[in-house]
């Protein structure tokens, strides 16, 4: 969801945005939003960085989003990949990401979601999680700088290195690994502590170890 709200703020400046102030609204690292922006560049999106002392990011003026990046068809599925991402989770539900979408075509983008809210009900979680808590801002700095991390939970006291995050029917789950790997619903976690430790350990992907975690 970064690349779309990266997208739009780029839109709504008027003028050269740096890739400094994006990487602090965004709270991640320069490198991490230069690989954004390549990314969007990938995509089609006519992005343009000056460099030197007065550079910046623009997005050129004359790019209309919604000729260029979506055809007809993909109104229907943005809308349901974000209505879902909306029933499912708190920050993204914040960001209104549809009102978005609204202001760039409101006929295609109100027909989408008044069919979605008719046909189809997410009912997954009692309690919506949020991935822009202060628990998950630490996580993320610990994975962005490949960290271990003390985690004070339910379960008690542990140490480990943060691996990725884990959308599972019990919620939203940290996948890490101490000597184990291990899972922990993010909703136990209580407080979380960056530590200055590094992992030199071949880490293995969750998708092919999903039967050799312990469940925390």
């Amino acid at each position: 969801m970064r690349l779309l709200e990266i997208l739009f703020y780029l839109l709504r400046s008027s003028s050269k945005v740096t890739i400094k102030e994006l990487a602090t609204v965004y709270n991640v690292s320069p490198r991490t939003i230069q690989r954004d922006l390549d990314k969007l560049s990938v995509l089609g999106i006519p992005i343009i960085i000056y460099r030197g002392k007065n550079g910046g990011v623009i997005i050129d003026g004359d790019y209309v989003i919604n000729r260029q990046i979506l055809r007809n068809n993909d109104y229907e599925k943005l809308m349901f990949s974000i209505y879902i991402s909306e029933n499912i989770s708190k920050d993204i539900e914040e960001a209104n990401l549809i009102d978005r979408f609204k202001i760039l075509d409101k006929g295609n983008s109100t027909k989408a979601l008044e069919k979605l809210k008719e046909h189809f009900i997410v009912d997954l979680y009692d309690e919506k999680f949020d991935a822009e808590s202060n628990i998950c801002k630490e996580i993320d700095k610990a994975l962005e700088n490949k960290n271990y991390i003390e985690i004070d939970s339910k379960k008690g006291k542990i140490t480990l290195l943060p691996i990725s995050y884990v959308l599972r029917k019990e919620g939203l789950c940290l996948y890490g690994y101490n000597e184990e790997y291990k899972l922990l619903l993010i909703k136990d976690i209580y407080n979380v502590v960056v530590i200055n430790k590094k992992c030199k350990a071949n880490i293995i992907d969750y998708r092919i170890n999903k039967k050799n975690i312990k469940i925390v």
